[in-house]
Parts: structure tokens; C-alpha cells; sequence
């Protein structure tokens, strides 16, 4: 109830106005009414176990009549000549349904029943091709998140959404502070300088997607790259969705240009549906509770955490003609941190729409806008006091406290419990983030198969971090003496990028006889303007937010601005149905590259055999037997950018006596290019016994060339290091990806999914660059740096043997630890489909073969708390811990082997006798998120602190250091349609 009492005031007053305002909206933009009728048809479309399907496609075949269906699975076709007609109704992941009926003037009703086709290959996506096509013409595999699974998930951010249901990524949420940053690998790492995370399009409009740290940024860790750094991705809308594809990096990125080495994420929302106007209304309520099981002692989670409610809501509106369809809706959530103190507090508004312009013209448009609140906690060796480490780390004991919680008898126990309880209070760091992206594409439908189609659109994301520090928290926590009152500090980091982007493309299609060709034409800007700002004051009075009156004022700031240019060519060449040939070629020129680079050029090529469309193979094995298969390659390059500016000659200046002093900066690099990532794939898509059994199975070879490293210039240059294109990374594995669908019948359907990974990864060359680090401490602890012949970003440092009596033998201090990343990973999930009512599900994830050193456990023993970690012959002739401990730390790198199941729920939807009056689609809904998990390491593996050192550079992970872990979610959701 505290959190209710809470939301009663000014907070709830705001979210009624914005539904209030969202009301007023749907019923302006809502159809008077429908005139000129022909004839109406209208029903339900269902999966064959009877499962009502949202955001399928009903076509009257041979017009560009069409409708989506809604929340319920129910469309409504108005002005439809009247006659003979042929219905249409398909959805990615089911197989294409046609109906015949007469239209007249009674209302016709006609119900779809779909098939279940994972490979359906009749689809159109278009990631890969830049415009609509066909699966089965194009020679890589495209994963497609549908609308029912996103409105399944209860995830409130991408990453999470995408967390064990991309097959061939590898997603890590590294903290389970709230919009904290993630690790996301496809294919591996292929570069030492960027980041790998995907590029990502939201409609069309590529947005922010900065994973790390920003140059200008909070930092409440020991090091800005070992901090809980805020995403970009975490505010990102997930309403109105209708579906998300995914393709890995190579040759189906060669439209995307040279910063999709990672590959691409495109985000489709809903423009609304033909029909009269519905809304719909959904309500979530739970809690989260921490997860205990990785703490050390078990006072932990009485100490730092607590069971905190989360709600949420959301209020939608769609509706529209033939010539005009809409969507709005809105959101808002609160939640209780799972730490003691903060909460978390987001609300957001969509819309979107689609006009026909003419006979042949159509715009589509989309608009949305966020606002996300979060606090922040310390974490790391972040010097003073710092919660986990404080006390997982063993660090109370520099407080005047016994650093084995677990033994502190009742009065020590309750003195600790107030100290901590102050000092979560008065910690006040916090992030602000707000949000605009808007999307505006216009197609035209030429005579002859000509289609023009433009997209332009912005995101503007505008973050502010800030940090306080109280003299009295400086006091409590003994980095101040009593009495002290001039300590106090403020710090401020504001952020704003403005991205913006322009598309034009064409494309033709051509049947001739056994032949058909689809190509298309276009080219591509894009540019991103990235500003910040750091101020700060010191001296500051206690209860000031503000730095007016403060003692003492600083600044800096940061401002970048990076243009690309691209343009592209490709043809998709068809024999017979069952032979295609894709070419394609794109040109990019970007102001990050060097002034005597020019344009790069990004080739690619592939093959595809529908093998199942041979008729002579056909009559051997029937469809009942072999639905599918067909054989695919490719080979297609993609690229990285260098970082800005660095590819230009600076002076660095600084203060000298209160005048300017000038010394060498950047050398500059007239040649700088990004890096090139060729890829080979091959590989193969099987279903059998009506697609009952399907499986996909890749092997791909990654070869980063020109790869990015800062390389040292000649002694006699007296220059510093500058970044060149010197080294040569490869990666190289299988993805296997399968579903079997073991029951099938009206009324119930079994279904379940797994995929598995292996990944080989390995730094060919360094061009003669010395062995640098990408994270963890100095070269004297340990690191996870580059080297050739090595993984990128292996751990590196100190390690220890010993006699057969316990004694220390020897130590290697550049010993080769472990590596951050799997040898194989994999995901893995299970649908029920009961009755067309009744849902349930469970999604997770695994990985085998990686390594992550524990600075907890580290500092533990460092600290004098039990354990075997190191033999007591050695310690005692080190003559004690702390003179032992920066020799032994292979034996505190563990392996990171987990099993974890991020979600399981059951959805119900009541029959529609119960819905009173106008309401419909009643569903009550009951999840639980990272119910049950096994790991080889006594820590969390998947929390991660090991950030990039710059804005936007490799992050490779490898090191647990007093990191939240995520809470445990249950959360009951109530929806309906009327």
C-alpha cells in the first residue's frame, strides 16, 4: 500500500490528465461512420488451437483492400464489391489461408483458422533487403519476433525483450540496476575499438543505440568503465509493436553500411486497423524480490534489499477507414527499487498511422515520446562507502564493524543495520531521461511493378545524470569528520542526441515466364549529433540541488557530429521458383573516415535452393513428409566505424599558472578507414512432417580486416599512440536452431524451441601493436586485454602455483586466466496452447566455456574472512593475506557455465459470455521473470561490470565487483478490449 499512497498525489493526477488526453484523441481522430458499403465481411482469425491471432493480414485478393486483426483476433472488411471474392489471411510464422464466399448485403462471416509454419517461406520481411521480400529468395536467416510474443513478455526494455529469443545473440543484462547497459554478441566480437551492439531502426529511423558509457557521464564506480553506465536501449517503447527482425552481421548488412558489422534490429509498430474505433486497456500489478542466492552472507539481503510493488498501465486506441487507419497509446509504471531506497517511474505515449494518398500512394507515420526516471547506487571499488562492497566485499571492517555479518550477535548486528539504513538514505545519485522519435514514409505505387518509397524521421534522446553528496553523508560514512560543512558536491551530465535520418530507395519486380527479378535502387543518409555537458560544483550547502552559491564551479564539454552517406544496388534473381541469385553492392563515404580514404565499397553475393520445389523430389517425398528444405550461402561484407575525430591531427591544451599551455595531441591519420567484416555463411532450413519438426543450421566464418587498434607511432616521431587499421579478427561457428511440436490437434498444441551456439574467436594479428587492455585494473591485477593468437579481451594477470606442502612455488604475472566469452551458448523455450483459452510458457537461456574473475571474493580474502581459497601454508609464510593476495588471482577466476530460465506465465482469456456490455477480450495473465537459475560460479555470471573505457568502445565483460544482481518479478496482469 506505501507505493499506492505514493502514486495518489501528483503522479497519478498526471497519468489520469495523459489518458484523459489519449481518450479526447481516439475519439476525434475516430470514423463518424462508414458510407458507400458494397458489402462487410467480417470474423476471427485463430491458430489451429485456437488461439486468436493479433496483427494478421486479411487481403481481398486481387484489390488493395486489406484489415489487420486486433487484440482479439477479429477483423472487419467494409466496401467490398459485392460477388465472388477470395479472402486472404496470413501472419509470419503461420502458413497463407484462402477462402472463398459471395459478398452481398448481409454481413458475411468468415473465421480463419492458420497453420503453424516457423519456415513459412511465402512471408515478407525486410531487413536484409532494405525493402519488402519474400523469405524464401533471400540467403540468410532473418529471426522475426511477433506481436503476440511481444505482448506476451514482460519486459519492459529491448534487450530483455530479446534475451533467449534471438536464437543466434547472446544478451546480458550486466546489472540489475534499472536501464543500466547490456552485453549483446552475435557472432562474437569483431572489433577491439566499437562496441557491439546491433544498429537498430525504430519504423525506418535508425536511433540511438549507445550501449556504454557516455565521454561525459555519472560515474559512482571505482573506474567510469567498471560502473553501471546507462543504456540507450533501456528507454526504447515497446507499445504497438507489431513485430521485430533480426539479422546477424555480414552479407545481409551490406544495405545497412559501415557500422553493421553487428548486425541489424528493425522495429515495425502498428498503424491501426479498418473498422470502428476499439480500445483496449491493460494493468499490471507485482512485486520484485531480490535474488539471494548468489550473496556470500546470508544477513545480505536483509541488510541492502527489501520486496518493492511495481504497476503498471496502458490505454490504446485504434481504429480507421479504407483510406485512413490510426493507433494512440499510452503507458505509465512505477516501481519500487529492489534495493532499500528509489524508485523507478516511466510514462510514454504512441501513435501511428496510415493515409492513403490516391489510388497508389500511401503515407505511414509514427510518433512517440518517453520520459524514464531511475535511481542510481554505488558499486565497484568506488572508494568510501559502497553497499556491496561494503559488505559482500568484507569492506566493513574499515568502519569499525566485524566484516563477518553472519556472526555479529544481536547489538553489533542492529548497529550495522542502522549505519547501512542511514547510508542507503542519504545516498542520491539518479538519471533523467526523456525521448522523441518520429518516423514519415511515403510509397508510391508506379505502373509496371515500379515501387518509390522515402523515409524520413529524428530521435532525439535528452539524458541528465546527476550526483549529490551531502556533507552529512560524507560524515555518516566517515569521509568527512563531524562538524564538517563545505565537502558537499553536486555533478551534472547532460546529454542530447539528435539523430537524423533520410531514405529513398526503388524497386521493380519483373515476371517473365520461369524467370522473375526483384530490384531495387536507393541511398541513404544519416547523421548524428551528439552534445554534452558536464558542471559541477563543490561547497555546496547541504539540501541545495542547484550549484548557484556553491563554492567553487567546473565544467567541460563534449560535442561530436558524424555524417554518413550511402547508396545501393541489388537484384534477386528467380528461376523456376526454386533458384535465386542475390547481388548486391553498396558505397558509403562517412566524415569519420581519413580525407584520402574516398568511398568504401560493400559487395555482397548469395545463393538459395528450394529443394522441395523440385517436382520430381516432390513426387519422391510428399509434403507430409518433407514440407521444406532448402540450401543457402552467402558471402557479403560490412563495416565499423572508427570513432569521431580520430582521424584527426590535434593540440591538446591545458592550464598552466592561470594562462593556456599547448603539447601534442592526436597524431591524425589520413588514412583511417573502417573496418571490414567479410562473411561467409552456409547453410540449411529443414521442416518435416508438416513443419511439426523444423531446423535451421548456419556455419559462418567472420573475418574483421583493417580492424581498429590503437597502435604506438616511431619512437622518433615523439607522437603519442593513434588509432590505425592494423589488426585482423576472426570469428567462426555453427547456429543450430530447431522447434518440434510434438502435439498438435484442435484444442491443444505443444510446442518447443531451443538453438545452439558454438563460437571460436581469436585476434589473427595486431599489426605489431602492443598488448593493450579493454578492462579491469592495472597490468599489476589483472586485465582482460588483446593480444594476437588470443581471444579478444582474454583475462591476463598473476597466477600462482604451489608445492606439494602449500607453500608458493612460483607466480607468472602475464598468465593467461580464462576468457570472457562462450565456447557455446544456446536459448531454449516451451509454448502450450490449451483450448484457444489457456497459455502457458517459459523462455531461457545457457552459455558453456567462459571465465569472469570475482573481486568479492577476492576482497574477501584479502580482508581476513574465512575460506580455502589460497592453502594456509602459503599465507601464513607470506605472513598474512594482504601480502599474498596480488599473486594468486587465477585461483578467484571461475567459470561462468549457467542454466537460467528468465520467464515462465500462464495467460487466460475468459470467455467472451463474461465480458459485460461493450468489453470483450478479457485475459488475466500471471509471470514470473528469473524464477530459477544454476551457475558454476558462486557469483551471478551474468552481471558484468566490465564496461567500455570510452563512449561507444569494446566491451568484453569478465569481472563480477560488487554488482546488483536482478530481482525476481511476479507480476499479475488484467487486460481488455471494448
Amino acid at each position: 500500500m506505501h507505493i499506492h499512497r505514493r502514486w495518489s498525489g501528483g503522479s497519478r493526477k498526471r497519468l489520469h490528465r495523459l489518458f484523459l488526453l489519449l481518450g479526447l484523441a481516439a475519439g476525434a481522430l475516430a470514423p463518424a461512420g462508414l458510407s458507400g458499403q458494397q458489402g462487410t465481411v467480417r470474423g476471427v482469425v485463430r491458430s489451429e488451437s485456437g488461439v486468436p491471432l493479433v496483427s494478421a493480414q486479411v487481403l481481398v485478393v486481387g484489390t488493395t483492400r486489406g484489415v489487420v486483426t486486433d487484440g482479439s483476433g477479429r477483423f472487419s472488411l467494409s466496401d467490398v464489391p459485392a460477388g465472388p471474392a477470395v479472402l486472404e489471411a496470413q501472419l509470419i510464422g503461420y502458413e497463407t489461408t484462402r477462402r472463398e464466399l459471395t459478398v452481398g448485403s448481409e454481413v458475411a462471416v468468415v473465421d480463419f483458422v492458420l497453420r503453424h509454419a516457423p519456415l513459412a517461406l511465402d512471408g515478407l520481411v525486410v531487413t536484409g533487403q532494405g525493402s519488402a521480400i519474400e523469405r524464401r529468395r533471400i540467403s540468410t536467416h532473418v529471426d522475426v519476433i511477433s506481436s503476440a510474443e511481444i505482448e506476451a513478455s514482460p519486459a519492459t526494455r529491448l534487450d530483455e525483450l530479446l534475451q533467449s529469443r534471438l536464437p543466434s545473440a547472446q544478451i546480458r543484462m550486466t546489472s540489475g540496476q534499472a536501464g543500466t547497459t547490456s552485453l549483446i554478441r552475435t557472432r562474437g566480437l569483431n572489433s577491439v575499438s566499437s562496441n557491439s551492439t546491433p544498429v537498430i531502426y525504430v519504423d525506418g529511423v535508425r536511433v540511438d543505440n549507445l550501449n556504454t558509457a557516455a565521454t561525459l557521464s555519472l560515474s559512482i564506480s571505482g573506474g567510469r568503465h567498471q560502473g553501471a553506465a546507462t543504456s540507450a536501449l533501456a528507454d526504447l517503447p515497446l507499445d504497438n509493436i507489431e513485430r521485430i527482425e533480426h539479422i546477424p552481421g555480414g552479407a545481409a548488412t551490406t544495405l545497412y553500411g559501415s557500422d553493421a558489422a553487428n548486425g541489424v534490429i528493425q522495429i515495425f509498430t502498428r498503424k491501426g486497423s479498418m473498422g470502428p474505433t476499439r480500445y483496449s486497456a491493460e494493468t499490471t500489478i507485482g512485486f520484485d524480490t531480490p535474488t539471494s542466492e548468489f550473496h556470500f552472507f546470508d544477513r545480505t539481503k536483509e541488510l541492502l534489499y527489501r520486496t518493492g510493488l511495481t504497476q503498471s498501465y496502458r490505454l490504446g486506441a485504434d481504429g480507421g477507414t479504407d483510406r485512413f487507419t490510426w493507433n494512440v497509446s499510452a503507458n505509465a509504471r512505477a516501481s519500487e527499487s529492489h534495493r532499500k531506497e528509489g524508485e523507478n517511474s516511466s510514462i510514454g505515449f504512441r501513435s501511428g498511422f496510415s493515409a492513403q494518398a490516391g489510388d497508389r500512394g500511401r503515407y505511414d507515420a509514427s510518433l512517440s515520446f518517453s520520459q524514464n526516471e531511475m535511481p542510481r547506487f554505488r558499486n565497484g571499488n568506488s572508494g568510501g562507502y559502497n553497499s556491496l562492497w561494503f559488505v559482500e566485499g568484507g569492506r566493513s571492517f574499515a568502519f569499525g564493524f566485524d566484516n563477518d555479518i553472519d556472526a555479529l550477535d544481536d547489538g553489533e548486528w542492529n548497529r550495522l543495520l542502522d549505519f547501512v539504513n542511514r547510508a542507503e538514505a542519504l545516498q542520491d545519485y539518479s538519471v533523467q531521461v526523456r525521448r522523441f522519435m518520429s518516423s514519415h514514409a511515403v510509397s508510391f505505387d508506379a505502373p509496371g511493378n515500379l515501387t518509390f518509397r522515402s523515409t524520413v524521421g529524428l530521435d532525439y534522446r535528452v539524458s541528465t545524470e546527476q550526483a549529490v553528496t551531502t556533507n552529512e553523508f560524507l560524515i555518516h560514512t566517515q569521509s568527512a569528520p563531524a562538524g564538517t560543512s563545505d565537502r558537499g558536491s553536486i555533478q551534472n551530465y547532460d546529454r542530447k542526441f539528435l539523430g537524423l535520418t533520410f531514405d529513398a530507395s526503388a524497386q521493380h519486380r519483373l515476371e517473365r515466364g520461369a524467370w522473375s527479378v526483384v530490384s531495387t535502387v536507393g541511398g541513404q543518409v544519416f547523421r548524428n549529433e551528439d552534445e554534452q555537458v558536464a558542471y559541477a560544483a563543490e561547497n555546496v550547502r547541504d539540501g541545495s540541488r542547484t550549484l548557484v552559491g556553491a563554492g567553487t564551479t567546473t565544467s567541460s564539454d563534449y560535442t561530436s557530429r558524424v555524417a554518413n552517406y550511402g547508396a545501393f544496388a541489388q537484384t534477386n534473381l528467380g528461376l523456376l521458383g526454386r533458384y535465386f541469385l542475390d547481388l548486391g553492392v553498396r558505397v558509403d563515404r562517412n566524415s569519420s573516415f581519413g580525407e584520402s580514404v574516398g568511398s568504401q565499397v560493400y559487395p555482397k553475393v548469395g545463393l538459395v535452393y528450394d529443394v522441395t520445389a523440385e517436382p520430381a523430389l516432390r513426387r519422391m517425398l510428399p509434403e507430409s513428409l518433407v514440407t521444406q528444405f532448402r540450401l543457402r550461402g552467402n558471402y557479403g561484407v560490412a563495416g565499423n566505424f572508427p570513432r569521431p575525430f580520430a582521424n584527426d591531427r590535434t593540440v591538446s591544451f591545458s592550464s598552466l599558472g592561470g594562462d593556456q599551455a599547448a603539447t601534442f595531441g592526436q597524431p591524425g591519420n589520413d588514412d583511417l578507414a573502417p573496418e571490414r567484416t567479410s562473411t561467409v555463411e552456409v547453410g540449411a532450413d529443414l521442416g518435416l512432417l508438416s513443419d511439426r519438426v523444423t531446423l535451421g543450421v548456419s556455419w559462418y566464418r567472420a573475418l574483421t580486416r583493417d580492424a581498429l587498434m590503437n597502435a604506438p607511432s616511431p619512437p622518433s616521431a615523439g607522437e603519442g599512440s593513434q588509432l590505425r587499421n592494423v589488426g585482423e579478427i576472426e570469428n567462426r561457428g555453427f547456429e543450430v536452431q530447431t522447434t518440434v511440436v510434438p502435439v498438435s490437434r484442435p484444442g491443444l498444441r505443444v510446442a518447443m524451441n531451443a538453438s545452439f551456439n558454438t563460437l571460436k574467436n581469436e585476434v589473427l594479428s595486431t599489426g605489431g601493436t602492443p598488448v593493450f587492455n579493454l578492462g579491469g585494473l592495472s597490468s599489476r591485477t589483472i586485465q582482460a586485454v588483446v593480444e594476437e593468437g588470443f581471444p579478444v579481451g582474454y583475462l591476463r594477470g598473476p597466477s600462482a602455483t604451489f608445492n606439494a606442502d602449500g607453500t608458493l612455488d612460483e607466480v607468472d604475472y602475464l598468465s593467461y586466466l580464462g576468457k570472457p566469452h562462450p565456447d557455446y551458448f544456446g536459448s531454449f523455450g516451451t509454448t502450450v496452447d490449451i483450448g484457444g483459452s489457456l497459455t502457458l510458457n517459459a523462455t531461457g537461456d545457457w552459455q558453456v566455456g567462459a571465465q569472469a574473475h570475482s573481486f568479492d571474493r577476492h576482497f574477501r580474502f584479502n580482508y581476513g574472512l574465512p575460506g580455502d581459497d589460497v592453502p594456509e601454508a602459503a599465507v601464513e609464510e607470506a605472513g598474512g593475506p594482504s601480502r599474498i593476495w596480488l599473486d594468486v588471482f587465477n585461483l578467484f577466476v571461475e567459470d561462468t557455465d549457467f542454466v537460467k530460465l528468465r520467464t515462465v506465465g500462464a495467460t487466460y482469456r475468459l470467455p467472451e459470455s463474461w465480458a459485460p456490455g461493450r468489453f470483450r477480450d478479457l485475459r488475466i495473465g500471471l509471470q514470473v521473470v528469473n524464477p530459477w537459475s544454476w551457475a558454476a560460479s558462486t557469483f551471478d555470471p551474468e552481471t558484468d561490470l566490465s564496461g567500455a573505457i570510452g563512449q561507444g568502445a569494446a566491451s568484453v565483460g569478465g569481472f563480477n565487483y560488487s554488482t546488483d544482481t536482478h530481482p525476481r518479478s511476479f507480476l499479475f496482469t488484467f487486460g481488455m478490449g471494448f
